[in-house]
């Protein structure tokens, strides 16, 4: 049997990681708004607790893709199982899902190599509602983001990489083991 998960302690070096959680039964729960709104609440409580730097995420409608990393020492695994926990108890009384599952059991990683580019594999997230012909323009589309960058820095000309390295005091680099973005064409 093929082994879909890497080594529970490479999951604590302070990788970037690429995440695709799907929904239970593959339903369309994202399609309202207001369960997407009580998702990324419950992604702020967990990136606070864990100390995530989540570079992009975009919620369709039958699943979720994020780019986080961790902090060395700290688990992407514990985070994940965290996040899905909060959501679901959220959600398993509400009267559409009726106790069902929120989530599927597992999910999709994959840990970013030094030679793979953050800002490639954030906008190719980003860019998820447009190839699935949601939307025509991504800006049309609502549940994308970052919790590390805002909507008007991202849509704006300048880096955001370098933005939030004006804003955290940190001129020289973003973090260990994470490379810096690369330049916005």
């Amino acid at each position: 049997m093929k082994r879909i998960r890497l080594d529970a302690d490479a999951y604590e070096q302070g990788m970037c990681f690429s995440l695709t959680l799907a929904t239970g039964d593959r339903d369309r729960s994202f399609s309202d708004g207001n369960h997407v709104d009580a998702c990324l609440a419950e992604l702020n409580v967990t990136a606070a607790k864990y100390d995530l730097a989540v570079f992009a995420y975009c919620f369709m409608p039958d699943h979720l893709h994020l780019l986080a990393a961790a902090p060395e020492g700290v688990s992407m695994l514990n985070a994940v199982r965290h996040f899905k926990q909060l959501t679901s108890y959220r959600f398993r009384n509400l009267p559409q899902f009726r106790g069902e599952a929120l989530w599927q059991r597992g999910f999709y990683d994959h840990a970013l190599r030094k030679e793979e580019d953050i800002n490639v594999v954030a906008r190719y997230i980003w860019g998820n509602p447009v190839r699935a012909g949601l939307v025509a323009d991504i800006n049309s589309y609502e549940h994308w983001g970052s919790l590390v960058w805002n909507r008007q820095e991202l849509s704006g000309s300048e880096d955001p990489d370098l933005q939030h390295r004006r804003a955290s005091g940190d001129s020289e680099n973003v973090g260990e083991g994470l490379q810096t973005l690369a330049r916005r064409s």
